[in-house]
């Protein structure tokens, strides 16, 4: 039975080769010269499509596991709500007063944000920019405010029976569906091993525990892709690689550290150029000293082709700049002489 899959993508995996090159010696033999290279090589993985016994095993594991989880002590979500509910709800009276707050303040500033981009006021356009600027920035911290206490709620029930058997379906999803094709196979095989869940199971605590960077980016995106699919928000192609664009940008700050390294040595490299500045400097002050209209002699010449010479050597050091302004300066005064 062939597979179908969901989506395929590829991640790139350094391995080392052994390149040979050929040279010739000081005897002018041929000699071969074998040496380890280390290359990164794309690794394609695939994401299979279920079929209808999986579904039917993926039900069974999280009836199995939910029971284990009521047996281990934990209750259900029904009967975690009932519990707040006949304790007056899981907020507390101050709570649901500032709930309410929230909700109102919310409301009413959205109502004066939308009637002032309307203008019906009829504010000069420097007063309704910086109006609607604090109007937002109000909105932002009262949206986050009521997040928190909506995140609060629905923490208490993260540890509930439903809640561990979800998340261990999930993995169970990771597992089954995790192909891969490793360097010259042609047909795609378990990326995780195994026949049971024990067993597949064991096979990515062994991944995990290996700390190897192939592997623990092969998880993390495999894990990523399959609970977006889980949740019913990635079911066709263009759904996955819109996941992926939405993995790459939340891994982006990992990959800009080099960048960032980069942007601090540019500026320790940029201190060199005042050095050849201050060189360039001291030329001028050659060229003050003489006429403008001197006559072309052979002295003459020789002071004018000295700051070639020096341009062609920006690594002299300031202790040489004497002796060639104390040059420069007899010669100033044969030109004189000359000139006389």
């Amino acid at each position: 039975m062939a597979k179908k899959w969901l989506y395929k993508f590829t991640i790139n995996r350094e391995i080392e080769t052994e390149k040979e090159t050929e040279s010739t010696n000081d005897e002018g033999k041929e000699i071969k010269v074998i040496e380890r290279v280390k290359e990164k090589s794309p690794v394609e993985f695939c994401i299979q499509k279920p079929y209808r016994k999986l579904y039917d095993n993926a039900e069974l594991f999280y009836g199995v596991k939910m029971s284990e989880g009521i047996k281990a002590g934990l209750l259900t979500r029904n009967l975690l709500a009932k519990r707040y509910e006949d304790d007056g709800g899981a907020f507390s009276e101050t709570e649901k007063e500032r709930y309410s707050e929230l909700y109102l303040a919310i409301y009413n500033k959205e109502e004066e944000y939308q009637r002032l981009q309307l203008n019906l006021d009829n504010k000069p356009q420097e007063l309704k920019d910086r109006l609607a600027q604090d109007l937002l920035h109000e909105l932002s911290d009262l949206r986050r405010e009521l997040t928190d206490i909506e995140n609060a709620q629905s923490n208490i029930f993260d540890q509930t029976a439903e809640n561990r058997a979800k998340n261990q379906t999930i993995m169970w999803w990771v597992l089954k569906l995790s192909h891969w094709k490793e360097f010259d196979h042609k047909n795609e095989e378990h990326y995780f091993g195994g026949e049971t869940f024990e067993d597949q199971l064991d096979a990515y605590d062994a991944y995990e525990e290996e700390g190897d960077e192939f592997h623990s980016e092969a998880m993390r995106k495999l894990a990523f892709f399959i609970s977006f699919w889980y949740m019913g928000r990635a079911t066709s192609e263009e759904d996955f690689k819109a996941v992926e664009e939405l993995y790459t940008a939340q891994n982006a700050p990992e990959e800009g550290t080099e960048e960032e390294a980069e942007d601090q040595v540019e500026p320790v490299a940029e201190e060199k150029k005042p050095a050849k500045k201050a060189t360039k400097k001291a030329e001028p002050k050659k060229k003050r000293g003489r006429k403008p209209k001197a006559k072309a002699d052979k002295a003459t010449e020789e002071v004018k082709e000295e700051p070639k010479e020096e341009a062609s050597a920006p690594a002299a050091e300031t202790v040489a700049e004497k002796p060639v302004l104390e040059e420069a300066s007899a010669e100033k005064d044969v030109n004189l002489n000359l000139e006389k």
